[in-house]
């Protein structure tokens, strides 16, 4: 069963003191505080996800931290906002370049690039029955993460395949995606199951295959690798 996250809202950060960092006013942001380094300090939720506590600096988010509960985002937010003041993020790079030297330290090699990602999402959205359940892995996330592991029973239900629910368009920086191109409705009870089972594998197939996308069947996975 899925944690649910509590409820957050701007009062609770009043007790933080942020030094020279001014609050900003952006819609969809619980906080955005942003400071004379550039660097800003943002707190969002989102659907069906946890609170996102994240630093960005020009147009480029920096590795995110996830929290469930309002003690874990306190926490993290005073952490951060004592490093920034304290100069630690002054002259971070940008998480394209924190991907790049992944990329150069594990060596990997490149696999995809934006125009295939695009070819991906047009192909979901676009020509497939329904959007496939999927997971994927960023080069900054951890393996062993929870929430990159592959699909334990078949999903029950479709997922959402927008650039913003899709790794924020930061195609550069996925390692690989984990695609199950099949989901289970349950029409019986809780005692007895009367599965459904829709399945799109073969037109996935075909279709990854006539836009040249390089994939590996796993199980009843399909894997695409931004990076190997």
């Amino acid at each position: 069963m899925k944690k649910k996250a509590e409820v957050i809202t701007f009062q609770d950060f009043a007790g933080i003191d942020f030094g020279k960092g001014k609050i900003q006013g952006v819609s969809g942001d619980i906080l955005h505080v942003e400071y004379p380094s550039g660097i800003r300090l943002i707190v969002r939720a989102y659907r069906y996800k946890p609170y996102y506590v994240m630093l960005a600096k020009e147009n480029t988010f920096l590795p995110t931290v996830y929290c469930y509960s309002k003690a874990e985002v306190l926490s993290y937010v005073r952490n951060l906002n004592r490093e920034i003041q304290a100069g630690k993020y002054k002259n971070k790079n940008t998480l394209r370049k924190q991907a790049f030297q992944i990329v150069q330290e594990r060596k990997l090699t490149s696999y995809m690039n934006n125009t295939k990602w695009y070819r991906l999402l047009k192909i979901v959205n676009e020509k497939l029955p329904f959007r496939p359940p999927y997971i994927y892995k960023l080069l900054s996330d951890t393996p062993d993460r929870e929430e990159i592991q592959p699909f334990r029973h078949l999903p029950d239900s479709p997922q959402c395949w927008c650039g913003e629910c899709f790794a924020n368009y930061r195609f550069y920086e996925i390692e690989w995606v984990r695609i199950t191109p099949k989901y289970a409705v349950n029409h019986g009870g809780r005692l007895v199951e009367n599965l459904e089972i829709f399945d799109e594998t073969e037109e996935l197939v075909q279709e990854l295959e006539n836009a040249h996308i390089p994939f590996e069947k796993e199980n009843q996975d399909i894997i695409i690798y931004g990076y190997h």
